[in-house]
């Protein structure tokens, strides 16, 4: 029952703004978005099997498809697949795979990829750690985590203060059910207890703070 909950709770948001998710954060966070794709593309190899969790409308998982072998790409909020499926069909993306699974627990074997797709999520979740264990399990050893995380507690203007405090209101009253204020060195922190070396850091958007980091299964 209570995973039933966590579950209800992560999918509740995002399943009302699937519709309008795309057109909302490209608004918004188009230079983090296109970063994302051009540092993961850096990171992966033409003969990787790639897993993405958190795809979301799969807006990072169609730009790095046509750089590696195969994608799977999976997210917990069934709308938010329905529109990855039909935007690779559309673009007649042939090798990425999207599901709908809970990514605190994947059907797939050990060791099963080169590298996890980690975007967005670990402040939005309400237990990261559990995420990234599973991030691990299924990575080859010294296959690469490649992620990128709000970091809400890094200083910002007064105008974006204002804004973070509304959204920290929100979270108060339940209407965001989970969401973390990190700071970079509490987030880099957060990779290395799960097993993770941290092999290069950058920030795609300063204000707020979109910490990339690319690590290594160790």
């Amino acid at each position: 029952m209570e995973d039933l909950t966590r579950q209800r709770k992560e999918k509740s948001i995002w399943e009302k703004m699937a519709a309008s998710y795309d057109n909302n954060v490209l608004a918004n966070f188009e230079e983090a978005y296109r970063n994302s794709i051009e540092k993961s593309i850096q990171a992966v190899s033409r003969e990787d099997r790639v897993l993405e969790i958190g795809c979301g409308t799969g807006l990072i998982t169609l730009g790095v498809a046509p750089h590696v072998r195969q994608i799977e790409a999976v997210d917990i909020t069934p709308q938010m697949i329905t529109i990855a499926q039909r935007k690779a069909a559309q673009q007649g993306v042939k090798n990425v795979q999207f599901q709908v699974y809970d990514g605190y627990a994947l059907p797939y074997e050990d060791a099963s990829f080169d590298a996890v797709l980690l975007f967005n999520i670990l402040h939005i979740v309400k237990e990261p750690h559990t995420l990234l264990r599973e991030a691990r399990r299924l990575l080859k050893p010294g296959g690469s985590l490649i992620t990128a995380t709000d970091c809400y507690a890094e200083p910002v203007p007064f105008h974006i203060r204002v804004r973070l405090s509304l959204q920290r209101a929100l979270h108060w009253l339940g209407v965001i059910p989970f969401v973390r204020y990190y700071r970079k060195a509490q987030l880099h922190s957060l990779f290395e207890q799960n097993g993770f070396q941290i092999r290069q850091t950058a920030a795609l958007q300063t204000i707020p703070r979109n910490e990339y980091v690319l690590a290594s299964k160790v």
